[in-house]
């Protein structure tokens, strides 16, 4: 599991995630859990198993004919169900996995989400304008500004999170990336997109130690 904090609104999609990639509770490695698609004025965004999302873009980016993130979506849940059965059933077993798309839609001139859970075998599921948190956040800080609002809540959900046990938390670290999608003023139809490193962790530095001492030996 990861973060993954998101607005869906009339002038644009924000979204943060962070870097941290964990195994069996340990630092293994940092990546970028989000995949920006500009030939579909969108983003793809991936929890949980993060192999399956990478295979999932590459799939998206070299295999699939689409107009946008919405003409994306009549095709999604079969070939999303195609690469998860093309991974092996240990890998399945692993755990579970979701897909956010996030786009533009210029046919309706809005933006749009859609998320795809493996524990729903991929069914299509629109998702309505508003603010997510993942994990659910339980404070009192506003998600207004953004960046900023979104890495308070999520520097919040990392210490929420270190209260739990090792079975129910979700570990978070690394750095926290925000993406932003809006209309680019000067073209109709086009998307103008954002990405930053937002915020770097305390203890970044030795989670960046642990990734190298927990590399695989030989």
């Amino acid at each position: 599991m990861t973060v993954l904090n998101f607005a869906i609104t009339q002038v644009g999609v924000f979204v943060v995630m962070v870097t941290l990639v964990t195994c069996d509770g340990e630092p293994a490695f940092f990546t970028s859990k989000a995949t920006p698609v500009p030939h579909l004025n969108g983003l793809i965004c991936g929890t949980g198993f993060q192999r399956f999302f990478h295979l999932w873009s590459l799939r998206v980016l070299g295999g699939i004919v689409a107009f946008d993130i919405s003409h994306l979506d009549q095709y999604a849940t079969e070939s999303l169900r195609e690469v998860w059965e093309e991974l092996s059933h240990g890998e399945q077993q692993a755990g579970t996995s979701t897909i956010y798309h996030f786009g533009y839609d210029r046919g309706d001139d809005e933006f749009v989400g859609f998320a795809y859970r493996s524990t729903n075998n991929f069914e299509s599921e629109q998702l309505p304008f508003g603010t997510v948190t993942k994990p659910p956040y339980h404070g009192g800080l506003p998600l207004l500004g953004f960046p900023d609002d979104f890495v308070e809540v999520c520097r919040a959900q990392r210490a929420e999170q270190d209260q739990l046990g090792t079975e129910d938390r979700v570990y978070i670290g690394g750095q926290i990336t925000a993406f932003t999608m809006q209309r680019n003023q000067g073209r109709k139809g086009a998307v103008w997109y954002g990405i930053e490193t937002a915020h770097e962790f305390d203890d970044f530095d030795d989670m960046y130690v642990d990734c190298l001492d927990n590399l695989p030996q030989g």
